[in-house]
Order: structure tokens, then C-alpha cells, then sequence
């Protein structure tokens, strides 16, 4: 499904963890001019700090391979639609999805995560949904959520370091 794609690639999912393949099959992509934004948890909106240690060193081989990264901003806009159940408020926003949509067209929503355990040994299920209405539906609550006030846009400086631009401002690592 990802390497069908022809335009645009949009994915969010909670827990990410390529492997070499799936850098490969990414870069292949952004080579022939697909557009690959990617959603995920940030540290501070993870709910398992373990899985972002091991996505930490990942993120760089994302950016070199062309994929446009954000990170999930702990304080997102969108807490109070997605998280709080009034009169409940969550302590912060994080991400759980897991869907992928390809060139407005197909969408994919299920239990796998980008990660070669989702991959090869759990029992994952999604459906793969053909409907445009729902893909452009689906691509618009995914861009609202890489929207400044909800995430970080994880970018490489000038000088090949990290950093995170958000409505919030700019974070580096000093």
C-alpha cells in the first residue's frame, strides 16, 4: 500500500520504529516526488517512554530520507476535543492511532504499529478503506493535528542539527 502511492503519504501512528527496509521504502518515495508527512508521539506525549527512546534514533534517518516529521505536542489545541471527557481533563495529549492515507483516495486505519515486532510477530488487523470522501475527510483531521498548535515540525538546521518549530517557537538541542 505505501509504495503505491503516487502523490502524497499521510501517517500517524503512536509508536514508531523502522527498520532500514522501511527508511528504504520512504526515501524511495520522496526520490519520485511522493510527499511523506508523519505523525507521532513526541516524548512528552508518550505514554511509553521506551518506544520514543528507541524511535530517538530513527528520527534523523526520517528527516535524511525526505519525510516531513512532527511530533505530537503535549499541549495540543485539540486536548480538549480528543482527550478531556468533561468533567475529566487528561494531564496531556498523546496519540494512539494508527491510520495512513495515500493520495486522498485510500485510507488505512487498524492496531499496527511502524515497528518490525507490529510487522512480523504480533496479530495486527486494519482495514483498508477505497472511498475518497473519507481519505480527503480523514487527511484533513491529520493536517489540523501537524498543525503548529498541535504538534512539533521536526526540522534539521543549517548545520545538520535537530530542532522543533511549533506555534509554541522553536526548541533545539543545546
Amino acid at each position: 500500500l505505501l509504495l503505491s502511492a503516487k502523490r502524497e503519504v499521510l501517517i500517524v501512528n503512536a509508536y514508531i520504529i523502522p527498520d532500514a527496509t522501511l527508511i528504504d521504502d520512504l526515501r524511495a518515495l520522496t526520490a519520485r516526488g511522493v510527499k511523506v508527512r508523519i505523525l507521532t508521539n513526541s516524548l512528552a506525549s508518550h505514554d511509553v517512554p521506551a518506544v520514543n527512546s528507541h524511535y530517538e534514533t530513527w528520527r534523523l534517518h526520517l528527516l535524511r530520507a525526505g519525510i516531513e516529521l512532527h511530533e505530537m505536542r503535549s499541549d495540543a489545541a485539540v486536548k480538549a476535543l480528543l482527550v478531556d471527557t468533561a468533567p475529566v481533563r487528561g494531564r496531556f495529549a498523546g496519540l494512539h492511532t494508527k491510520a495512513m492515507v495515500i493520495d486522498r483516495e485510500r485510507s488505512f486505519v487498524g492496531s499496527m504499529n511502524l515497528d518490525p515486532r507490529s510487522e512480523v510477530i504480533n496479530s495486527e488487523m486494519g482495514v483498508l478503506i477505497d472511498s475518497e470522501p473519507l481519505a480527503r475527510a480523514l487527511a484533513a483531521e491529520m493536517e489540523r493535528d501537524m498543525g503548529g498548535a498541535n504538534s512539533w515540525r521536526v526540522e534539521l538546521d543549517a548545520g545538520g542539527a535537530l530542532r522543533w518549530a511549533s506555534d509554541a517557537g522553536m526548541l533545539s538541542r543545546q
